[in-house]
């Protein structure tokens, strides 16, 4: 089989995957859902259902800023997309946290940035048993979902009107870079944990590595320079993109016990040997295609950049990334701590272990 046959077989292969996660969005009804949006005064509803265009872009209204990045029908199947290479990387887990029998017995789940919602409506299709709460400042989740998840439009970072010690476990995926305050985040989810609760966080380090020679320090590669400008653009905007480096010793400065991280190399393209990884490439390298007009625009508008500033230095990025030679990947973190079984009240002594990114075959 040739490389252009393989790259096809691949992708075939991609969006069987991608379509039959998309698919799982409409499988079940909630009969608890309200469809008559009339019975809420109109200002709630179009600021919930609202959404601002900006530069060809669809983006959020309630909070309008708030998330930098688009919602719309791009960003919804790179998400979806993204959701399916994270559970190929992690062999088919959707938590690394030790929280399973929880949801067989009824956990109350809490889903931070849910997105899509595919990520919670899988697993409320696993464990009927559970009950699945997903916020996201975007109206894009659908109505027809498990009797058992249940998702809102909301800001997280804002105060939670939930009751103290609510939920079992609280799973945050691919937002960590957009958090302004995680401190202030970690600590809701410690007040609204139950005691021997966990929290969660799944991330990209979003920032290409290498271990071989195909580039080095010094080696002209602009997605290397993408993603330095997207760290200046977030940060002027008040994100850190590499937030995820530091969520190990926050959660250990905040209280949690049994602090744990896991990593995983994210390959960009279909340099390595191994099928499932050359697939998760295939993923990741299209994920970063199909988002770069829509991650760019507003991090490189704060940094003063014009459009056609933009486009010309994305012409140069997408031919990176498409170049194999390159084998870089980012890398994924699983991090997980426990609120102590004591409330919080106890010893703050915290234990910390890293497992060591799995090799990538070359």
């Amino acid at each position: 089989m040739t490389l252009e046959e393989e790259e096809e077989a691949l992708y075939a292969a991609a969006s069987s995957s991608a379509e039959s996660d998309i698919s799982a969005r409409s499988t079940s009804f909630d009969p608890n859902f309200d469809s008559d949006m009339s019975r809420y005064p109109a200002s709630v509803t179009s600021s919930i259902r609202a959404h601002v265009y900006e530069g060809g872009l669809r983006y959020h209204a309630y909070r309008d800023g708030k998330y930098p990045f688009p919602n719309d029908d791009v960003e919804q199947n790179r998400d979806d997309m993204k959701h399916t290479m994270s559970l190929m990387l992690c062999r088919g887990a959707h938590f690394y946290a030790p929280v399973e029998d929880m949801f067989k017995n009824g956990a109350q789940v809490l889903d931070l940035g849910t997105g899509t919602g595919i990520w919670a409506m899988e697993l409320g299709d696993k464990y009927p048993a559970a009950e699945i709460t997903g916020i996201d400042l975007s109206p894009i989740q659908p109505n027809y979902v498990p009797e058992n998840v249940h998702f809102f439009v909301d800001d997280f970072e804002e105060e939670w009107l939930d009751p103290e010690n609510k939920y079992d476990y609280i799973h945050v995926r691919y937002v960590v870079h957009s958090v302004r305050d995680m401190k202030g985040l970690i600590q809701k989810a410690m007040h609204h944990l139950k005691p021997g609760g966990y929290l969660e966080f799944q991330e990209l380090h979003f920032y290409p590595r290498c271990d071989d020679e195909t580039m080095t320090a010094e080696t002209p590669y602009a997605l290397r320079d993408f993603y330095h400008y997207m760290e200046d653009g977030m940060r002027a905007m008040g994100y850190e993109l590499h937030a995820v480096l530091s969520l190990t010793e926050e959660l250990q400065a905040a209280g949690f016990e049994n602090v744990r991280s896991r990593s995983h190399k994210t390959p960009i393209g279909l340099w390595p040997r191994d099928k499932r990884l050359r697939l998760c490439g295939l993923f990741m390298r299209t994920a970063i295609m199909d988002g770069l007009r829509g991650l760019s625009r507003r991090p490189f508008l704060a940094l003063g950049w014009t459009q056609l500033q933009i486009e010309m230095f994305l012409v140069d990025v997408r031919k990176a990334t498409m170049n194999g030679m390159f084998h870089t990947f980012f890398t994924f973190h699983g991090i997980y701590g426990q609120k102590p079984l004591d409330g919080g009240q106890g010893s703050n002594q915290q234990s910390a272990t890293a497992t060591p990114p799995s090799p990538v075959g070359h």
